[in-house]
């Protein structure tokens, strides 16, 4: 009896996490929100549930580790709201699904399929999450692509020539392939061939011609198939991946500083410059490659964490009371524009929704794999 009691508290921890994620995913869609009610709440039922299973095993353990998990929770949520990731919705809600998960739970308990002796939960929760917010994010911009169609014209403009080259990448590459099989030659020398024809200019169109009718007299069904799988892959995965990276365009939009508002993200971080305010420059990857190379990691301080900010562009918390009767100061003083550029933040909930149920699946795996645990 005991035991079966036992695996109803696992199943109901579950089934509380999973009802609790479906809310918060509704609410946070619909108001942006996610209730402390409900963060809270679901804090509280873990402690009682693993409570409950500490006094019929006369072990204090599974209370200690629900604590443990909530306090774990709530300190990773934390850290990712100080990088500007979470808001403070999102830090509470970890609070709560620590407590109702001290593992990670895993339904599936084949070979690595399975979760560890450690309480990883929220930073396996964190990764799952990500690679959920690739077709959510994909979603999301595809949806207010829909609703825009000056923007909708803009990116299309600027996806056609790499489209067009992405094709006739596409065309040269499956008809060396086929050429390489023909002639029993190892088909990764394809890697470096498609790079030597990457390197020349307008020769490219001839050497793609040649390949192409050589290709069709030796064997056309493969080069077809061939052709087939290098558009899918280059063309979609390109065309996907710019959809990705146009969400920081899609979602920020104009408004007076007048008319801001409490918990309004900005688009730029402002800082005190002597007596100017001034935008910070952001943070790209080929600025991050230059400091390595000089060694030198004061810029990159001073861009994570100004000293003299004024609002930032990167917390999902938004502006706060104090931020915006500043920010609404300098623009009747004339220091910064009458109008600001605000991002409309993608919800975060429902990819730990789909993220949880990826937990449920795969247990930590990918912790596994990576740190060898």
């Amino acid at each position: 009896m005991e035991i079966v009691i036992l695996n109803q508290i696992f199943y109901i921890a579950i089934i509380i996490s999973l009802a609790g994620l479906i809310v918060a995913t509704y609410t946070d869609l619909k108001e942006r929100i996610v209730p402390n009610k409900l963060n809270y709440g679901l804090a509280i039922i873990g402690l009682i549930l693993f409570g409950i299973q500490s006094i019929m095993q006369s072990n204090p353990l599974p209370f200690i580790y629900s604590f443990l998990g909530m306090c774990i929770g709530f300190f990773f949520g934390w850290i990712m709201w100080k990088a500007g990731i979470f808001a403070g919705g999102d830090v509470k809600l970890f609070m709560g699904l620590g407590a109702l998960n001290p593992f990670t739970p895993a339904l599936l308990k084949i070979g690595l399929l399975t979760n560890s002796n450690l309480p990883l939960f929220p930073i396996t929760l964190f990764l799952y999450s990500l690679f959920a917010f690739l077709p959510y994010g994909i979603f999301v911009v595809i949806v207010k692509l829909s609703k825009n169609k000056k923007m909708q014209k803009e990116i299309f403009e600027e996806m056609k020539p790499k489209i067009i080259l992405s094709i006739h990448a596409a065309l040269f590459t499956s008809a060396a392939y086929t050429i390489l099989i023909a002639y029993s030659i190892n088909s990764l020398l394809t890697i470096p061939i498609l790079i030597f024809w990457g390197m020349l200019k307008i020769n490219k169109k001839y050497a793609t011609i040649i390949s192409l009718i050589l290709a069709v007299i030796l064997n056309y069904i493969l080069l077809t198939q061939a052709l087939i799988a290098a558009i899918l892959i280059s063309v979609i995965f390109y065309s996907m991946i710019k959809i990705l990276f146009s969400v920081k365009r899609v979602l920020v939009s104009e408004i007076e500083v007048k008319k801001l508002t409490e918990g309004m993200i900005p688009a730029k971080t402002l800082i005190w410059k002597g007596k100017k305010v001034v935008e910070l420059k952001g943070i790209d990857f080929a600025t991050i490659i230059k400091l390595i190379k000089d060694k030198n990691s004061n810029p990159l301080k001073e861009m994570l964490a100004p000293k003299k900010e004024i609002i930032s562009g990167v917390k999902a918390r938004g502006l706060n009371d104090e931020e915006l009767i500043i920010v609404k100061q300098l623009a009747k003083k004339g220091l910064i524009p009458k109008k600001m550029l605000i991002k409309e933040s993608m919800p975060f909930v429902p990819t730990m929704l789909i993220g949880y149920v990826i937990c449920l699946i795969l247990g930590d795996i990918l912790i596994l794999l990576l740190g060898g645990i």
